[in-house]
Order: C-alpha cells, then sequence, then structure tokens
C-alpha cells in the first residue's frame, strides 16, 4: 500500500479503458463471501456494459464504498455482518447519491425480501438464478424499474404474505379506484415514467401525472416504497403482461405465466442460459 493512502481507496482498483468505466454501469459486489465475489466480478465483466467499480464484505464497509465509488447498482447481501444487507440499503439509499440496490438472495424468505423493499431496495434476485435474470435485473432497476424476480409465482407469493397485513383502510381505499388509476399505480409501483404510462395506456403523460398526482393525494402516499408497499398489500403489483387486465374491482382478469417448461435453468455458476420473463 503506498504510503498516505488508506485501506479504502487501495481497495478500488483501476478496471480498464476509461471508456468503458464512463459509458458501463458501475457496480459494487456486498457480499462476505470472497469467492463468490470473484466469480460474480468475472461474471458481470464478460457484459459489454458493465463494470465492477468495488467492492466490500460487510454491510458498513459496503455504505462507505458506496459514498466513494458512487456505483449506479449495488448488488446486495442480506446475511453479513457489520450492520447486514437489510440496514446498508437503508444506510445506501439516504446518501443519496442515486444508486439502486438490488438484494441478492439464496433462499428467498418473503418477510426479508418485503422488508428490503421498504428499505428502499429496487428489487431482488435469486442467487441460484441462470445469468440471463442478473444481468436482466440490473438493467432494470438502472433504468429506474422495479425487478422482482423472474419468476411470476415469486410476485404472487409476496402479495398473498403481505395481503395478511392489509387493514380495512386499504382495501377501502383500493376498492374506491378505478381500472385506470390501478393501472397507473401498477406501472408507478414498477417504476415506469409517465410518458411510459400514457404509451402503454394510449394516454398522454399529462393525464399520467395528473392521474398520478391525484392517487398520491388520495392515498396520502408521497415515496415510491410507500407507493410499491400499498400495491403489493392490495394485490394491485402485477407483472407487466397484467397490467392490462386490471379491473376495477381489484386483480386481474386471468393472468401471467410463471417459468415456462418443469426444467430448472442451470445456475451462475455453471454458465446456464435460463427462461426468465419479467419484461424490461
Amino acid at each position: 500500500m503506498a504510503y498516505g493512502m488508506s485501506a479504502l481507496d487501495a481497495s478500488v482498483i483501476a478496471l480498464g479503458p476509461a471508456d468503458k468505466l464512463r459509458n458501463s454501469i458501475r457496480i459494487l459486489l456486498v457480499d462476505d463471501h470472497v469467492v463468490f465475489r470473484a466469480g460474480l466480478r468475472a461474471l458481470l465483466e464478460k457484459q459489454r456494459d458493465l463494470v465492477v467499480v468495488g467492492e466490500a464484505g460487510t454491510g458498513d464497509e459496503g455504505v462507505a464504498r458506496a459514498h466513494l465509488t458512487r456505483p449506479d447498482v449495488v448488488l446486495m447481501d442480506l446475511a453479513m455482518p457489520g450492520g447486514g444487507g437489510l440496514e446498508a440499503t437503508r444506510r445506501i439509499v439516504a446518501l443519496g447519491i442515486g444508486a439502486k440496490v438490488l438484494v441478492l438472495t439464496a433462499v428467498a424468505q418473503e418477510r426479508q425480501l418485503l422488508d428490503a423493499l421498504e428499505a428502499g431496495a429496487s428489487g431482488f434476485v435469486e442467487k441460484a438464478g441462470p445469468v440471463e435474470d442478473l444481468t436482466r435485473a440490473i438493467r432494470t432497476v438502472t433504468e429506474g424499474r422495479l425487478f422482482l424476480g423472474a419468476d411470476a409465482a415469486t410476485l404472487v407469493v409476496l402479495q398473498r404474505y403481505w395481503k395478511e397485513g392489509q387493514t380495512q383502510d386499504e382495501k377501502a381505499a383500493a376498492d374506491r379506484l378505478s381500472a385506470r388509476e390501478r393501472q397507473v399505480l401498477a406501472l408507478l409501483a414498477l417504476g415506469h415514467t409517465s410518458k411510459e404510462i400514457g404509451r402503454k395506456l394510449s394516454v398522454s403523460p399529462k393525464t399520467v401525472d395528473e392521474d398520478r398526482a391525484r392517487l398520491m393525494d388520495r392515498l396520502g402516499l408521497r415515496h415510491r416504497p410507500e407507493l410499491v408497499r400499498f400495491a403489493l398489500r392490495t394485490g394491485l403489483l402485477v407483472s407487466e403482461a397484467d397490467v392490462r387486465s386490471i379491473d376495477s374491482g381489484g386483480g386481474t382478469r386471468g393472468g401471467s405465466g410463471g417459468r415456462k417448461g418443469g426444467k430448472r435453468p442451470r445456475k451462475w455458476e455453471e454458465g446456464g442460459r435460463g427462461e426468465g420473463t419479467i419484461p424490461t
């Protein structure tokens, strides 16, 4: 280590041509398993638009690295020493640097994932999933959208789990929404802009802005994590394929399926290609 250089500074390594660093999605890896981080870094840097700008092995180190490197996406393990991934997620979001936190999960425990969303995470992806799910998730959250796993069944489980705590006030508020208000709410929760929502619903961006302002006021919501929480608890957070089928009485008409076929895709470490289907 050079004289006068801190351990934190020394860990930030030159990562290749300056052009790639400037034009790529900048990623911070936060996981306490060194071998896993090394494999993940090698995998991600095979992608032309992805570059790893730092690594951390604890939640506290993750916050410090995020402050130093200003990543676009933080890949966060939740079960770590040093404050843990959940607290680190809250602190990184509070930094206000625009970094999107994407939770890496070995076992999808619904309560833990919901807590991560409430802490400000932009989604989660399974460690045992295919490479395509991971890279799709990174690009999705970079665009400001929510990624809740590539399997539609996961979203159904999350909704059922959270709806157990739904209050009568929330149910009544959801029941008063029109079909288009429900569609706008679902797409806002997924992270779409007014222009994108207008295109999907064949209305003007100005109309979407008016719907959004009215929704937030009627529901008493101010921030996106609150909107995501409300949409999940009331069953209105659906896959994009189902948004058009939302009716004014709650839920959807019909529904999209999960992963096709009976074979589980090969895992990241096997270099397999999966069949994840969340639209981007």
